[in-house]
């Protein structure tokens, strides 16, 4: 598939309780003096025409960085498929690219690896050393096969990710653009944990 930035969406997945994090909000941690969530954006606002972001509390600002900044429609925290549940309905396009929050390393050729199979799957997730990243393009008519698995309250996401006609893109020339932050450094402690 030839790569246009036009074509693509992307769900950025910051509604976390961050249990790893010590509460804290991943998003709006801050590394190198910017919340992660900037390095993200920064990383694919290029790649893509629309960006949703996930998120289930600091509203307020997340709203700084994207008009469509949607909580999950349940209360009880359901983990990454409920947010791309309630996320997907406000892409603008078919193709949707999802990325954790906590990944401030993106490449910015993401979309245009990753997309090389798209035609023939539904899903297209990106492996480092065989191991499945929070870095995929699904297709956004994906959205009932996730709803079904949030009403069987079957949560994982990698589960569903299996389930479909899926395929897998290594990265394992680039690990280092997967590195996630789960751990607040000790130079970076101010976050919120409202």
């Amino acid at each position: 598939m030839s790569y246009n930035a036009k074509q693509f969406s992307c769900i950025i997945l910051a509604g976390g309780e961050g249990k790893r994090a010590d509460g804290v909000d991943k998003g709006l941690i801050l590394y190198k003096n910017k919340p992660l969530i900037e390095h993200i954006i920064n990383a694919v606002k290029f790649q893509v025409d629309d960006i949703v972001i996930s998120a289930n509390r600091n509203i307020e600002n997340y709203q700084k960085y994207s008009e469509n900044v949607i909580t999950d429609a349940s209360n009880i925290y359901r983990g990454p498929l409920a947010g791309i549940a309630a996320s997907l309905p406000y892409c603008k396009h078919g193709l949707v690219l999802i990325v954790a929050c906590d990944m401030p390393a993106l490449p910015t050729n993401l979309i245009e690896r990753l997309s090389v199979d798209i035609k023939n799957k539904s899903i297209c997730i990106a492996t480092v050393d065989k191991h499945h990243q929070l870095a995929m393009i699904i297709k956004k008519d994906l959205l009932e096969s996730i709803q079904q698995r949030l009403n069987d309250n079957q949560l994982k996401l990698i589960q569903w990710v299996e389930s479909a006609p899926y395929s897998t893109i290594t990265f394992d020339d680039i690990p280092q653009a997967f590195i996630n932050l789960n751990n607040i450094p000790d130079n970076n402690a101010s976050a919120c944990k409202n």
